[in-house]
């Protein structure tokens, strides 16, 4: 009988070890693919950037219909006003807990500095409270003033397992990318 209820210990407590780790791996799992979806949102996001003129990119305007925005888009902030198809994945996407800033600052002046002598920006910040982005900070004329623009885009959100993650890409635009 002694044997018998050993028996039962060690099966209960083996069966515990395996729906701990089940757990664990699920998050691990629900993680991965929230790295996968921002990776995936980042490189939507920068495609939509990169088939904006330089003039478009540089320009802290928006079209007159921003939400939706016009297809294709004119303006950074145009870009901006689009959901993303991976965003739902991430923290419950934009009407949940991600947020999203981009940046777009001078990278070289027309002088040829780089980094440029006075350094200009413009961020939009995208969130649960601005859905279709909101200009922060802008520099007048960068298209302009410079021959370069960095184009920085950042998220950030809660993941399942609590911790706030981000991830980041950048790219640089030069004048005769694509328009002017």
């Amino acid at each position: 009988m002694a044997e018998v209820l050993i028996a039962i210990v060690v099966a209960v407590i083996f069966g515990a070890a395996v729906f701990a780790t089940n757990a664990r791996l699920m998050i691990s799992l629900k993680t991965q693919r929230e790295t996968t979806a921002a990776s995936m949102m980042l490189q939507e996001r920068m495609e939509a950037l990169r088939s904006l003129s330089y003039t478009g990119l540089s320009s802290t305007s928006a079209s007159a219909s921003a939400s939706p925005s016009p297809s294709p888009p004119t303006y950074t902030a145009d870009v901006l006003a689009d959901t993303t198809v991976s965003e739902a994945q991430l923290g419950g996407g934009i009407n949940g807990n991600l947020t999203e800033t981009v940046t777009v600052s001078g990278y070289m002046d027309t002088a040829g500095n780089s980094p440029p002598t006075t350094a200009g920006s413009s961020q939009w910040l995208r969130n649960a409270a601005n859905p279709t982005g909101s200009l922060v900070s802008s520099t007048a004329n960068m298209g302009s003033s410079y021959d370069l623009l960095q184009v920085d885009i950042q998220l950030s959100w809660t993941s399942a397992n609590g911790r706030t993650r981000k991830r980041e890409m950048t790219a640089i635009f030069g004048k005769g990318n694509k328009g002017s």
